[in-house]
This record gives structure tokens, C-alpha cells and sequence, in this order.
């Protein structure tokens, strides 16, 4: 019985990720709002659901509040008379400001103040997914503390160092050049949010995945590359697009877990493929890859050498 119990305790919280998935990509064809799709509630369920240790130093309370303030600036960065590049660096900027000044290392804040600019959504359908979704994952999370499916994981504030406030630096200066380069070739999405949450969290000291940076690597690109392939097939024949983001969930799960790597914005790229124009499918993937290498190489050279492990990592 109790062997039983060991093998069904993992089953539950995948279950409650790849629910959130369907209720969420099923809302959006239900009510055909696009803007309910919110990729980085993909990264917050693996995270916060999925992955046996909870993925970020923060608290429930702190999530809910962190996203729904950073969706409210991403939303009145959309309106500054500025170009879109522009937007997006300050976007970024912001982002990273607010990840310090919050002393959590909850990264995936970054992507919910990114990705209407990106988007240039100005609908208060957007806000109200994000809230929603993100009430909904914790709500879950603290059904399954309560049935010991999960741990309740202490929080201890994350301090801010100087170094912290000085890697803003590099980090937006290289998001700013892979800005231009997508402005001038049309790869805007080499900075498409849960890339930017990604290369966030692999340059912070001791980051669990840059131990593993190839691993990191593959993730990002083979997520990327099932989310848009399952897209493309449940398009060309007809199918509910429900039906793909569930199937892009599943072999999140399949990979991460392979691998023993949970990786948050790994689940958010897969989910970015639901949300994006049909048109950008066969392209996104490579602006992945491409994107991923940058990102990862640039953190181990700049931020990696000569850490030591950071102790809650």
C-alpha cells in the first residue's frame, strides 16, 4: 500500500499542471480571446506544481501580487509614444528592477511585464488571464501542501548585492542587441519573454541550471520545436488547439523530467507556440535555438566563472 501510495504522489501534481493548460488554451478558443493564453503561467505551474522542489525563493501571496503588478506596468508600457524596441528594453529594464527590489528570484514576474509590450496588447483580457491563472496555479498549490502532495517551502528574502544591481547591466545591453537584430531581420522573438525570464535566472550566482547548460540548452529548443509542430499538425488538420497545448504540456513533463531538470521558462516556450501568428510557426523554433545558445553562452561567460554554489540552489 504504501508503494502504491510513492507511485501515485507524482501523478497528481502533473495532472494539476496539464489541467491548467486545458483550462486555459480551452477558455481562449471557447470566448476566442487570444489574449487568455499567458505563457508564463505554463513556466508558474511547472514550477509551483509539477517539479518536486518549489522553483523560485518567494511566497504565494508574493507571486499573486508580483504578477499582477508587473501585468498593470507591462500594460502602461504598451502606451508610451515610443518606438516598440524602446518599449521592450525599458520593459526588460523594469522587469529586472522589480525582481531586486522584491528580494525574491522569482523570475517569470519579467515575462508578465514584457509580454503585452511585445504584443502590443492594450486589452484588460490580458490582466485579467494573468490574475486569474495565477490565482488558480497557487490555489492548487495550496491544495496539494494541504494534502502533503507538495511541501510548504520556507522563504528566506533574497539579499540585493551589488553585483545583483550591476548585472542589470550586461543583461539589458545584450537584450537590447538582440532587440535590434530582430527589428532588422524580423526575429522578434529572439527576446520573447520566457527567453528573457531564462537567461534572467541562468545569470544569477550558482543558477541549479547552468550546471547542466547543454541540458538547459536542449530544453528550451526541443520545447520550442514540440510546441510549434504540434501546433502546425493540429492546424492542418483541424483540430482544437486545446488539444495541442495539452500535448506541448505532456512532453514538457516527458522532457523536464527526464532529465531531472524543471526548468519553468522550458514550459512557457512550449506555450508561447499556442499564442503567436500562424505565420511565425515555422521560424519560431529557430529563433529559439539561435536565441537559447546566445543567452546561455553569454551566462556562462559573464556570470558563471568562478561562483560558488548559491546555497538554497
Amino acid at each position: 500500500m504504501h508503494k502504491a501510495r510513492h507511485n501515485f504522489i507524482p501523478l497528481v501534481p502533473a495532472l494539476c499542471f496539464l489541467l491548467v493548460m486545458a483550462l486555459m488554451t480551452g477558455a481562449s478558443e471557447l470566448l476566442n480571446e487570444r489574449e487568455i493564453i499567458f505563457p508564463e503561467a505554463a513556466a508558474i505551474a511547472l514550477g509551483a506544481l509539477a517539479a518536486p522542489k518549489f522553483a523560485w525563493r518567494t511566497t504565494k501571496p508574493a507571486i499573486f501580487f508580483l504578477i499582477t503588478g508587473c501585468a498593470a506596468l507591462g500594460m502602461a508600457i504598451v502606451l508610451l509614444p515610443v518606438p516598440l524596441p524602446y518599449r521592450l528594453i525599458l520593459a526588460y529594464l523594469v522587469g529586472q528592477t522589480v525582481l531586486l527590489l522584491s528580494k525574491t528570484t522569482f523570475a517569470p514576474l519579467i515575462s508578465a511585464v514584457v509580454l503585452p509590450v511585445l504584443l502590443e496588447t492594450r486589452s484588460p483580457v490580458y490582466l485579467a488571464a494573468a490574475v486569474s491563472l495565477t490565482a488558480l496555479i497557487l490555489i492548487l498549490r495550496g491544495m496539494l501542501e494541504k494534502c502533503g502532495l507538495n511541501d510548504k517551502p520556507p522563504f528566506m528574502p533574497v539579499p540585493v548585492k551589488g553585483a545583483d544591481v550591476w548585472a542589470m547591466l550586461p543583461r539589458t545591453l545584450l537584450m537590447a542587441a538582440l532587440c535590434l537584430v530582430g527589428t532588422l531581420t524580423g526575429w522578434r522573438l529572439l527576446v520573447c519573454p520566457p527567453l528573457l525570464v531564462a537567461f534572467t535566472e541562468f545569470s544569477r550566482r550558482g543558477n541549479g541550471a547552468m550546471k547542466k547548460p547543454l541540458i538547459a540548452f536542449l530544453l528550451l529548443s526541443l520545447c520550442a520545436l514540440a510546441g510549434a509542430a504540434l501546433r502546425l499538425v493540429t492546424v492542418a488538420l483541424a483540430l482544437p488547439l486545446t488539444l495541442a497545448a495539452v500535448l506541448a504540456a505532456l512532453v514538457v513533463l516527458l522532457l523536464t523530467s527526464r532529465e531531472k531538470m524543471y526548468l519553468p521558462p522550458a514550459a512557457a516556450v512550449a506555450l508561447l507556440s499556442m499564442l503567436i501568428p500562424e505565420r511565425e510557426l515555422l521560424l519560431y523554433p529557430f529563433e529559439i535555438i539561435v536565441a537559447s545558445a546566445v543567452y546561455v553562452v553569454f551566462a556562462l561567460l559573464a556570470f558563471q566563472r568562478r561562483r560558488a554554489p548559491h546555497p538554497y540552489l
